[in-house]
């Protein structure tokens, strides 16, 4: 059946790649989750691709970011990024001359498709030898993101908005995990408590211009280690949000002993201090929180909440609340 699963999916993917001037591809299915992945390449050049198909596994995942406009703004950035020499899986045009590709699918109706630079590398496990001098260059990547936000004089983008609003709507939509007895209403309580502390801080950063374009889904997975070191991939959740929302998801995927060493690359090439580390810590709730919800409706893929609601709750977020340091324990 799993067979059966893949090759139904790289039927569709010839679908898509059938508008694109790729003579004869060799496509290889990644994975189905906020979208459906393929590497693809080009066996009458060697050149190499990812085709994503925008179909979310699950409601959760589905967001502004998977509309027509959404994804032409996402694109808008990457040609931005690399023009400015930021190391990022650069768009193709279909045959039409689009970045975005729109068209109806046999088995799954409407679609949108985009194909994008393929990057060799591999993803980075922190298993790797020189693992100081690959965290200290990520935060020297995130800096150099948010100055080309900041020095860049962009148009208004389509995507994501991670503010006091979105938080609001967190905590509404929270609820629901009581009823799916994901977490106690003690829990639901502490997690509203925490996000209402955040949105204190996040009126805090509004004074000091840290807000502006950022990854927003720095894990794993979205980093690839090459040649030439660290790049950051996978775009696809990108929006409007404060810079240290990057610092703290970054942060949340090292050791405890590695942290300091991401947050003295970021402030070698930007105006960060160590006494933000307190904003970084609410960040970090929130982004934590809102990660529940791309899953919270979906029983087959909510279960790892319930676990993970009760040791943040009952540890990091009274710790966190008490006015301890956290940063260094999630």
């Amino acid at each position: 059946m799993e067979s059966e699963f893949v090759d139904d999916l790289i039927h569709h993917a010839e679908e898509a790649l059938a508008l694109y001037s790729i003579s004869e591809p060799a496509i290889e299915y990644i994975r189905h989750n906020e979208n459906m992945t393929f590497k693809v390449t080009d066996t009458s050049d060697g050149k190499q691709y990812l085709l994503r198909i925008h179909k979310p596994a699950t409601a959760g995942l589905f967001g502004i970011q998977h509309t027509l406009e959404g994804l032409q703004s996402e694109m808008y950035l990457l040609q931005g990024l690399s023009q400015k020499n930021l190391r990022v899986q650069k768009p193709s045009v279909n045959r039409a001359g689009q970045f975005v590709s729109e068209y109806t699918a046999n088995e799954f109706g409407s679609c949108y498709a985009t194909l994008l630079e393929w990057i060799e590398g591999s993803t980075l496990t922190l298993q790797e030898d020189n693992i100081g001098q690959i965290v200290f260059a990520l935060g020297e990547k995130l800096a150099d993101l948010h100055h080309f936000s900041r020095e860049s004089a962009l148009p208004a983008l389509t995507r994501p908005v991670y503010d006091a609003a979105r938080i609001d709507r967190a905590i509404e939509e929270l609820r629901y995990g009581i009823e799916a007895s994901l977490y106690s209403q003690e829990h639901y309580e502490i997690i509203k408590e925490v996000l209402e502390y955040v949105k204190g801080q996040l009126r805090d950063l509004d004074t000091q211009q840290e807000w502006g374009l950022i990854h927003a889904d720095v894990q794993l997975g979205n980093v690839i280690i090459t040649n030439e070191g660290p790049c950051y991939i996978d775009f696809g959740l990108f929006g409007y949000g404060y810079y240290l929302f990057d610092l703290g998801s970054a942060s949340s995927i090292l050791p405890s002993e590695l942290r300091q060493t991401l947050l003295l690359g970021y402030a070698s090439r930007s105006t960060f201090t160590f006494d933000q580390v307190r904003y970084i810590e609410g960040l970090i709730f929130m982004d934590i929180f809102i990660s529940y919800l791309f899953f919270i409706h979906d029983p087959d893929r909510n279960g790892w909440i319930k676990e993970d609601a009760a040791k943040v709750c009952d540890t990091l977020c009274r710790d966190f609340l008490a006015g301890k340091e956290v940063y260094y324990s999630f």
